[in-house]
């Protein structure tokens, strides 16, 4: 990885992934506040991950606007969606981890 702020994305998409499947449990096997409480703590670590990225990135580089903007998606469109139906939830976050690899090939 060509920056030191890129960590912070590979992170990002781990507990991505993780908080994916885990939605996915919910949705379809089992939902109790046990395991919502996860999902959201999941969500927490995410976007501390992608904040602090854009912190580490604008010290070390300068942040783009494709930056905030998939930053923004994953923080503000996802959470937004869970009002929706959970299948319109799922395909915004899959998006989202589609979007989070873009960070990362931008910045080499």
């Amino acid at each position: 990885m060509s920056s030191p702020s890129l960590v912070w994305v590979a992170a990002a998409m781990g507990f991505y992934l993780i908080n994916i499947f885990l939605g996915m449990f919910i949705a379809f096997q089992k939902n109790t506040v046990d395991t919502r409480k996860i999902h959201k703590w999941l969500f927490y670590s995410i976007a501390f991950c992608l904040v602090y990225f854009l912190i580490m990135n604008q010290a070390h580089h300068e942040n783009t606007l494709i930056d905030y903007a998939v930053v923004l998606y994953m923080v503000a469109l996802v959470p937004f969606s869970k009002r929706m139906d959970v299948l319109v939830h799922a395909l915004i976050a899959i998006i989202g981890l589609i979007l989070l690899p873009l960070l990362i090939i931008l910045q080499m």
